[in-house]
């Protein structure tokens, strides 16, 4: 076939070959592009995904002044129920109040010099702003009381937690209805 021949058979259906023209260069797009297309739809979906955490955000964000605010004022409420670590008449003075209330004689109050180790510097709870004092206080009343003491210590203002509790039946009576406790406190303190 000559060259001629097929001009004139192109030249007989021009809309046939301009579809054909038309179809292979969109193939031949979509072709080169196919790998960008996947690329920007990834880019759509990721700044779609940031519109609507910015839009969250926006959400959150109203009152946050507010909110600032209201937590200055939890933490200045924290800060002042804080031991202080040398004021060691002033804390164990603290404990000695509950005595009377409860009922239960105290025996032994004595803080240790150094703070939990669990909440201490290298410890797997240890805190950053604040740290711990320990108190091992011995006491002795009747169960009812003991449990009092217990009650009034977790009602007090301060940051308290009993880490161990023991009771045991008052050596000194037979059949007598008091018995001896050893607790270990960890009071929230001022970082040193």
């Amino acid at each position: 076939m000559k060259v001629s021949n097929i001009t004139d058979k192109l030249k007989q259906y021009p809309l046939a070959v301009i579809c054909t023209v038309l179809i292979l260069l969109g193939v031949l797009v979509i072709f080169l592009r196919g790998g960008v297309s996947s690329d920007l739809s990834i880019k759509e979906s990721d700044l779609t995904s940031r519109i609507r955490t910015i839009d969250q955000n926006i959400k959150n964000s109203s009152d946050l002044e507010q909110d600032a605010e209201e937590l200055e004022v939890i933490v200045e409420r924290m800060n002042s129920l804080l031991f202080n670590r040398y004021e060691r008449a002033i804390n164990i003075s603290f404990f000695y109040e509950f005595e009377d209330k409860a009922g239960v004689v105290i025996s032994n109050i004595s803080q240790l010099p150094q703070p939990d180790p669990i909440y201490a510097e290298g410890g797997p709870r240890k805190l950053d702003l604040h740290s711990t004092l320990v108190y091992n206080i011995t006491l002795s009343g009747s169960f009812p009381n003991v449990l009092k003491f217990l009650y009034e210590v977790d009602r007090a203002d301060p940051i308290i937690r009993v880490a161990d509790f023991q009771v045991s039946r008052s050596g000194n009576e037979i059949g007598g209805e008091n018995v001896d406790a050893r607790l270990r406190l960890l009071v929230m303190a001022e970082k040193e």
